[in-house]
């Protein structure tokens, strides 16, 4: 009797090991398939940047244009700022044809910003400069780019992001080349991006 409850209890501990292991291996199966996906999603927006970037590129007077582009610049002439001194910036936007875009398939509130392809800022702050990268795909936010060069005696002042969005959801973070975790809230990045939509609807509007 005694050897007939072990064999049973025995059986019992090995069918939970055996559905433990069945359900890591589920789990771990998910996670591969998700960053599996979420990295072809990455080579995909890189794949985009450089067709953009390409397109930028070749723009010139004596070329057939892909994008038209605006420019806002502040304090052109470098009047000392208060609290700062030498502060200036300048956004650049990239963009279709608004018309087209806003005819997309997809596009049912006839977002004239699906146009939007690309914003840069270029700012300096005293000896710091800044310059930051928003790139659009029909009317979402899929990379943003942040470097700052500050003081070389304060490294925290020193930094180069870049974050991956899929639908809104921050699929990757990087700091220099290396891909680490980001434990801030990424709704201020998608928040921004939005800001520099509602700024390009307003230029573009006739």
């Amino acid at each position: 009797m005694l050897n007939f409850v072990y064999l049973f209890e025995q059986q019992l501990c090995h069918r939970k090991f055996t559905r433990m292991k069945i359900s890591v291996f589920i789990i771990s199966f998910i996670i591969s398939i998700s960053l599996s996906a979420q990295h072809d999603k990455v080579l995909e927006i890189r794949a985009y940047y450089k067709e953009v970037k390409s397109n930028i590129a070749i723009n010139n007077p004596d070329s057939i244009s892909y994008y038209y582009s605006d420019q806002i610049i502040r304090n052109r002439y470098d009047a000392q700022w208060r609290a700062i001194g030498i502060f200036h910036d300048t956004i650049t936007y990239w963009y279709g044809d608004a018309m087209e875009a806003a005819n997309m398939d997809g596009n049912t509130s006839q977002d004239s910003s699906w146009a939007l392809k690309l914003v840069t800022i270029s700012s300096q702050y005293s000896t710091m400069h800044q310059y930051r990268e928003w790139l659009f795909l029909d009317g979402k936010l899929i990379f943003h780019f942040d470097k700052l060069d500050g003081s070389e005696y304060n490294p925290d002042s020193n930094w180069e992001y870049r974050y991956y969005f899929n639908d809104n959801k921050l699929i990757r973070f990087m700091s220099g080349g290396e891909i680490i975790g980001y434990d801030d809230d990424p709704a201020s990045i998608i928040l921004s991006g939005e800001e520099m939509k509602t700024m390009f609807r307003s230029i573009i509007r006739n």
